[in-house]
């Protein structure tokens, strides 16, 4: 009679907690930038290191069994966030993870389409995703459902960044090896490039990112020219800021480039372990972050979006987790 008892005791607490999230990672709530008495700019919100750091609600098979595929982050490289979604490539598990906030669900992008080394990603209004792979010179395109639509073949161009106009309806692709950056319309034609190889205004050494302004301006971090460089949405030049060095406002090896709803420019630097936050003129305002493993700490550094809501979040590659921050805009 005992053992029954037992049995019909552990059911029930097996199915009132059915579909109960996982077990939440404790997060502090009091890491800010920059420290008191100064008033805080941005703060540390969570770390995603798989589908349970969103919120997952677990079934009752998967409270018995565990989850049916693998959800760990490997080493993610590119991010772009817009609309309650987060999306991460992962050139470790070469595929892409798209972490829906909303729904507190993960979906996986890459098995169709033949996705080698996804190192880009963005999305349009329409909820189409466009991933760049690197070894394969190719965009690949799946509809708002995840399914594979197509692929952009880009002959002798290795992309590694994307940034999708919204009003113009273009792609604009940083070909890391071609020094330069391509546009491209909805249907993959080329519509025309800017740049080359150079120290030259205008022109790049190891391209390794873009994001837009609100005008559509195009923003570029040029890497081994050690700056940012700001076009038009037609690729004028008009103006850039930037030099190579080790203390604030420097960059040693910058990796990745976004900008908040305010226009300021954030670019994280791996060698620095860190994000630095700019004036578009080129004014230093903070930085954020040190080599570690903690919250607020980084390792390696690369891809960096920030939403419509000022989230930020960043590629941390090598303690194989997404972080989150957010710009606390004055009141």
């Amino acid at each position: 009679m005992r053992s029954f008892f037992m049995i019909v005791l552990a059911g029930s607490f097996l199915l009132n907690s059915a579909c109960s999230s996982a077990p939440s990672r404790t997060e502090p709530d009091n890491l800010f930038w920059p420290l008191p008495p100064q008033t805080p700019r941005i703060k540390y919100v969570k770390s995603i290191y798989s589908e349970d750091d969103i919120g997952r609600e677990y079934s009752l098979r998967e409270k018995l069994f565990g989850k049916s595929y693998t959800d760990q982050l490997g080493r993610p490289y590119g991010i772009f966030a817009r609309r309650g979604k987060v999306y991460v490539t992962d050139i470790g598990a070469m595929r892409v993870w798209i972490y829906d906030l909303i729904e507190k669900r993960l979906r996986v992008l890459g098995e169709e389409g033949a996705i080698q080394l996804p190192s880009a990603i963005t999305a349009d209004a329409d909820g189409n995703v466009y991933v760049a792979d690197a070894a394969k010179s190719k965009i690949a395109v799946y509809d708002r459902d995840g399914r594979y639509s197509t692929a952009f073949i880009l002959e002798n161009v290795k992309p590694v960044a994307l940034a999708f106009n919204e009003a113009l309806r273009r792609l604009y692709v940083v070909d890391r090896i071609g020094h330069k950056i391509v546009v491209l319309d909805t249907a993959g034609k080329m519509l025309f490039e800017f740049g080359g190889q150079g120290v030259e205004e205008g022109r790049f050494n190891m391209p390794l990112a873009v994001d837009l302004d609100k005008g559509g301006n195009v923003h570029v971090l040029d890497n081994r020219n050690f700056r940012v460089q700001t076009f038009d949405p037609d690729g004028k030049f008009l103006r850039t800021f930037g030099s190579v060095g080790d203390r604030p406002g420097f960059f040693s090896n910058p990796k990745g480039l976004a900008l908040d709803s305010e226009g300021h420019i954030y670019v994280t630097d791996a060698a620095f372990s860190n994000f630095q936050i700019f004036e578009q003129s080129g004014s230093v305002l903070l930085y954020v972050g040190k080599l570690g493993p903690d919250p607020g700490q980084l390792y390696l550094p690369a891809g960096i979006a920030i939403d419509e809501n000022d989230y930020i979040y960043i590629a941390d590659q090598l303690n194989s987790r997404v972080q989150v921050f957010q710009y606390l805009k004055e009141r």
